[in-house]
């Protein structure tokens, strides 16, 4: 562990990760508060629970655009700034509180993601080039984990903001700053994480889904369809279920005696805390299962959590249940990515992983708007029995 913490590149990544991730995370939270100060709450804060997993349906495009950048780290650098430049922009308008107004801080959020994850698929290439393969694992999970660490502690940061200033054009700024700050990072390790990879025609002798499909036999000893099935079910159940909790503690913070934000917040805590130990830990049996096997222990969680939402919707189950899915899934995604990265060609590597996350995250826009519209036109429980 030490000696995988002395590494250049992953100090580099990390820190950058550090700043980005502080930012994103107090935005994320002050635009749900700003969602619900509009008339009808509960469609504001829907739109935004899923606007928030859109940007992942064009992880087939990023990636390929990320595998075709020549001068990879000066965009990984680049993204940094014009993200910096968007929330400048909307720090200028997001006052005004217009329904108007409140779609284009969306849309300005969404194109900020879709940078965001293009910066993502640029940097898997920088992983898989600059970290040798017995490292890729652990050093996505603590990539993960200061990503996954920082997330409350914006939250918390954001929620202390916005009940002090009442001023959301400052958390505009703030994350303008946090984004300069990880693009100073990189700039500073630039060597650690500059790519030796070059953009060079390559022969074409097999579609994209083709080197899917070896990968999933190699790595899974399953089809491709029938693993990223699975996968696709775990996304959109998972994502159904962020997308209730954001509107079930509407009705349920009051009964419960605590705040809005602060339920949200202690939610996201407890979600990161399962992703952290779910990553670092090693050796317990659940680290000696297959990716086959560990797919499925992982679907079991979410079906749990709704369970617990229909059967006993109290705070401290709830909770637990959260904890339950983000332990496996901090379990599941750097053991996949790090067990198939040595199968893929390195100039394929932002084409194959971002069509994967293209293909898997179909399903998170059906079960986002699926439980919104379910909760919305129906009620909450006939939500959580459908997708429990």
């Amino acid at each position: 562990m030490l000696k995988i913490l002395k590494n250049h590149t992953l100090q580099t990544i990390a820190s950058a990760n550090f700043f980005a991730t502080l930012g994103v995370s107090i935005f994320n939270i002050i635009l749900l508060t700003y969602a619900k100060s509009f008339p009808n709450p509960h469609w504001f804060v829907s739109v935004v629970s899923i606007v928030t997993v859109v940007p992942a349906v064009f992880g087939g495009v990023t990636g390929r655009v990320a595998d075709q950048t020549s001068k990879k780290t000066n965009w990984l650098v680049g993204t940094k700034l014009i993200q910096a430049g968007l929330y400048l922009v909307l720090a200028q308008i997001i006052n005004q509180r217009t329904v108007f107004i409140f779609y284009i801080i969306v849309v300005i959020n969404l194109f900020s993601d879709i940078i965001g994850n293009y910066a993502g698929n640029l940097l898997t290439i920088v992983i898989q080039d600059r970290i040798m393969g017995e490292d890729r694992q652990q050093v996505m999970g603590i990539n993960t984990s200061v990503g996954t660490i920082m997330e409350p502690i914006g939250q918390t940061l954001g929620v202390i903001i916005i009940s002090q200033t009442h001023n959301y054009a400052l958390a505009g700024v703030i994350n303008a700053v946090t984004f300069i700050l990880s693009a100073v990072c990189l700039t500073m390790g630039y060597h650690a994480v500059l790519s030796t990879k070059k953009v060079a025609p390559q022969p074409v002798t097999e579609g994209v889904w083709q080197v899917i499909r070896k990968v999933m036999i190699k790595t899974t000893g399953m089809g491709a369809v029938s693993y990223l099935g699975i996968i696709m079910i775990l996304n959109g159940v998972s994502v159904g279920l962020d997308a209730i909790l954001n509107l079930l503690f509407i009705d349920l913070a009051p009964s419960l005696n605590i705040d809005y934000s602060f339920a949200i917040l202690l939610i996201n805590i407890v979600y990161v805390m399962g992703s952290v130990l779910g990553s670092i830990t090693k050796d317990t049996w659940i680290d000696h299962l297959d990716l086959f096997q560990l797919l499925l222990v992982t679907l079991g969680a979410p079906v749990i959590a709704y369970s617990t939402l229909l059967l006993y919707p109290k705070l401290i189950p709830i909770l637990v249940s959260m904890f339950a899915v983000a332990f496996m899934s901090g379990k599941l995604d750097p053991k996949m990515f790090a067990t198939m990265m040595p199968q893929i060609d390195p100039h394929l590597t932002g084409t194959v992983f971002g069509t994967i996350s293209t293909i898997v995250t179909v399903a998170s826009p059906v079960g986002s708007v699926g439980i919104v519209l379910l909760y919305n036109l129906v009620d909450g429980t006939f939500a959580c029995v459908d997708l429990g």
